[in-house]
């Protein structure tokens, strides 16, 4: 079969949560067959004689070398069964299809794995948008899935929390990156030791991750700066080359060592 990465025709709802129509679920007439699960948040599926790579709108579920990936493809697997009907009509930098994708019961499955604790919600613009951070929101709040205080393992002992986070540096965020950053503070009454502790935004395209041996004790606070500088005790840095945080909004998470999620920002 071919490929195809250019926009299918399907129902199409045009990006924007401002007075842009709720997506409904398509006729089942509209259904594309499922041909593999990629991954979480990707789908290969035919329509027409094509293959087409479909991106979950609006979500990101863990990569193929991180804690919850197995557990978020079997979930798509089992929710897309063997068709769905696809609403939407964007395209990724990859040149993936973005679509909101419908199980034949009527489930949109974007939303469930956010609501089930499989995916995290993007702060990109689309419809749902804000259905898709509450739906991840509430899961946080009742630890499921991903959110889970032991769903990589073991958690590390310590209360570490993200305490503030300035996302919009003074000026042009790429000729200021170190007037973006965040506060990682200890809450607890013990030394906590972050080694392979990961600071990290909702895409996944920006990781800081603490130098062995780093330390944090009761009641301190280590600022991370997104872009270079010398690291101490009281100061790191991403220096990944751009800025980390979207003015827009975006969410920080802080991992342990295992790669549970200690803490959630969202702004």
């Amino acid at each position: 079969m071919k490929r195809l990465s250019l926009a299918i025709t399907l129902a199409v709802v045009t990006a924007g949560c401002s007075g842009t129509p709720t997506p409904t679920a398509p006729d089942p007439g509209d259904s594309a067959t499922i041909l593999n699960v990629l991954d979480g948040d990707s789908l290969l599926v035919a329509i027409e004689g094509a293959d087409v790579e479909v991106r979950l709108l609006g979500i990101n579920t863990p990569e193929r070398d991180e804690c919850f990936y197995a557990e978020s493809k079997a979930r798509t697997t089992e929710l897309a069964a063997d068709r769905v009907g696809l609403v939407g009509g964007d395209t990724d930098h990859f040149g993936r299809v973005l679509r909101y994708a419908y199980a034949g019961d009527g489930t949109l499955l974007n939303q469930q794995l956010v609501a089930e604790g499989f995916a995290l919600a993007l702060t990109n613009d689309h419809p749902l948008l804000i259905e898709f951070k509450a739906a991840e929101a509430m899961a946080w709040e009742r630890h499921v899935g991903r959110w889970q205080i032991d769903a990589c393992g073991l958690p590390d002992d310590g209360f570490v929390s993200i305490s503030s986070l300035q996302e919009d540096a003074p000026g042009n965020d790429s000729e200021n990156p170190n007037g973006e950053f965040a506060d990682i503070e200890n809450d607890g009454d013990v030394d906590v030791d972050l080694t392979g502790w990961v600071l990290r935004d909702e895409s996944s395209s920006h990781r800081f991750v603490f130098p062995d041996g780093f330390r944090l004790e009761p009641g301190n606070r280590v600022r991370v700066f997104s872009g270079c500088g010398d690291p101490s005790q009281s100061e790191q840095f991403f220096c990944d080359g751009s800025p980390v945080w979207s003015n827009g909004g975006d969410t920080a998470y802080l991992l342990d060592s295992s790669g549970n999620v200690a803490d959630r920002f969202s702004f």
